[in-house]
Order: C-alpha cells, then sequence, then structure tokens
C-alpha cells in the first residue's frame, strides 16, 4: 500500500487528544473502520476542523505509517449540520454513529455497507424515519446477523416505535452492552 492515500469517509467517532490533536475514527468506502490521528486540528487556523464533524462525508488524504494514519488533508463532501436539525434528527444520529462504531471491527470491508451507511446519514438528515429503519434492518442483513421476527412484523405493520425499539435491543444484545446515546436526549 502506498503511504499515500485519499478515502471518502463518514466519521463516526471523534476524541481530542492533549494540545490540538484529534483521533477520528473513520468509516471509508474501501477499508472499512480506521483511526487516524488529525494533528493540529483543533486549532482554529486548522481547515480541517469543520471536516471533521461528526456524521459528516468527507474525502481525506491520509499518510500511513506503521500501521498508523495520519490526516494531512480533509474537505467536507457532504456536511450534516448544513441545515438545521430537530433534537430527534440529532439523537438519532449520535445513536446511528454509535451503533456503527461498535459494531464494525477496524480494517474490515464489508460490501456495501458504506452504501447503507450514507443511506442512513441521508434518511436522518431528511427526516425520514420509515427510510432509516428500512436501512437499519439492511445493515443487520450484510453484517450476516438473523433477523428476529419481532422486527420483521413490526416493520410490516408499520409500528415504527416498537420497531425501532427490537432494533436498538438487538444492536445492544450483538454489542453485550447498553447504548448510550439514547440516555443523551431523555
Amino acid at each position: 500500500m502506498s503511504r499515500y492515500t485519499t478515502v471518502t469517509a463518514i466519521i463516526i467517532n471523534k476524541k481530542k487528544t492533549k494540545e490540538q490533536d484529534i483521533f477520528v475514527t473513520l468509516l471509508t468506502s474501501h477499508r472499512g473502520k480506521i483511526t487516524a490521528l488529525a494533528k493540529g486540528s483543533q486549532s482554529i487556523k486548522s481547515s480541517r476542523l469543520s471536516a471533521l464533524q461528526l456524521g459528516n462525508i468527507s474525502k481525506l488524504h491520509l499518510y500511513q505509517k506503521n500501521d498508523f494514519s495520519w490526516v494531512s488533508q480533509a474537505t467536507t463532501i457532504t456536511p450534516f449540520l448544513k441545515q438545521r436539525k430537530n433534537l430527534a434528527q440529532l439523537s438519532l444520529l449520535f445513536y446511528f454513529l454509535e451503533v456503527i462504531n461498535n459494531v464494525t471491527v477496524e480494517n474490515q470491508h464489508t460490501d456495501n455497507f458504506f452504501t447503507i451507511c450514507q443511506n442512513m446519514l441521508t434518511a436522518i438528515d431528511k427526516n425520514q424515519p420509515q427510510k432509516f429503519l428500512q436501512n437499519e434492518i439492511d445493515l443487520i442483513k450484510t453484517l450476516g446477523f438473523g433477523l428476529p421476527q419481532p422486527i420483521i412484523t413490526h416493520f410490516q405493520q408499520k409500528n415504527f416505535p416498537q420497531t425501532q425499539k427490537h432494533i436498538q435491543r438487538f444492536f445492544e444484545s450483538i454489542i453485550e452492552k447498553p447504548l448510550q446515546s439514547p440516555k443523551l436526549f431523555s
């Protein structure tokens, strides 16, 4: 692999480090989930800061050395917060990001996974909960987990709140711990 690479990625997590650096977790279109260091990106002068916001789809130039990546440049392709969002949309975004961060493994590419995640972001952005649920179901199938019957039944009956409740419980059973994001806005 070349030391320099360009990826399209969804920003799924970030952690501030000492000084002006940020560790970003990226869901890339071809490499799966990776973590990279964006040195100096917390600085007001950094042109990368806006591209590294949670939920953004960004184009990143990475430098790789010894199995570790650094973000050298970042530009936003699709900003999540381009338009105002309501509390339900923000809550769903944090839920989505937490699920993706927990059910994916570093450096493991799964066909169609990135496209489904893009569709989920679009559904959140356009406030289309039914499309979000359909993509959540597609995500579960793509990951190879069997789809529990209550999810199928409630979705077919268009009982979307119950569908989401069962999907959330199913993800919690997969990651073997409760999700924290639903507690943010309750």
